[in-house]
């Protein structure tokens, strides 16, 4: 996964917001995923296939958090979201040869 791949959330994954948290599970699969308010912040923004790095972009504009720190933060975490079936990565078109 890279930052330049695109992440959704995976067609069949519902969701809850609870007291500015989110709830996600995927039913088909059992999975129920509780995310805390920057990963229910990260759900909001992947509504519609988004590129990770374009993730990061927001999240370090709107919080006080370091670049690389993000990055890692948030590719563990679609990591994990996906390994639970609740997002889908699409890697991102090989760029065009010269």
């Amino acid at each position: 996964m890279t930052l330049a791949d695109v992440v959704a959330r995976a067609p069949d994954a519902l969701s809850a917001g609870i007291d500015g948290e989110v709830v996600a599970l995927d039913v088909a699969r059992g999975a129920c995923y509780g995310l805390d308010p920057i990963a229910s912040r990260i759900w909001s923004l992947i509504e519609t296939p988004t590129a990770i790095g374009e993730v990061c972009r927001v999240l370090v504009a709107e919080y006080d958090v370091d670049p690389a720190i993000c990055e890692t933060d948030v590719l563990d975490l679609l990591a994990d979201l996906c390994v639970e079936g609740l997002v889908v990565i699409h890697a991102a078109p090989a760029a065009a040869s010269p």
